[in-house]
């Protein structure tokens, strides 16, 4: 997939807001690794995103991120594609 179209959420804000946090850290380089992917999969990018919810520091900006339209739409894009 054409990286320009993927959304991705704002990596360095959501760094930083984790600090040292090891299971954030990690999913967050989950949710990296898949949005690079050249097919990129629902099911990946969403289990990530459900971790990175799960940590308080990180629930409304990962959320403001996920809920956005243009995500929304993308996610639209790979189920339609069957990706």
């Amino acid at each position: 997939m054409d990286d320009s179209s993927t959304p991705h959420p704002p990596y360095d804000e959501l760094r930083s807001a984790l600090g040292d946090h090891t299971e954030g850290n990690a999913a967050l380089d989950d949710l990296h690794a898949a949005l690079d992917e050249p097919r990129p999969q629902r099911e990946q990018v969403s289990a990530s995103v459900t971790r990175l919810r799960s940590i308080p520091v990180l629930e409304a900006r990962i959320a403001n991120w996920w809920d956005s339209p243009r995500t929304q739409n993308w996610l639209q894009i790979l189920s339609d594609a069957g990706l």
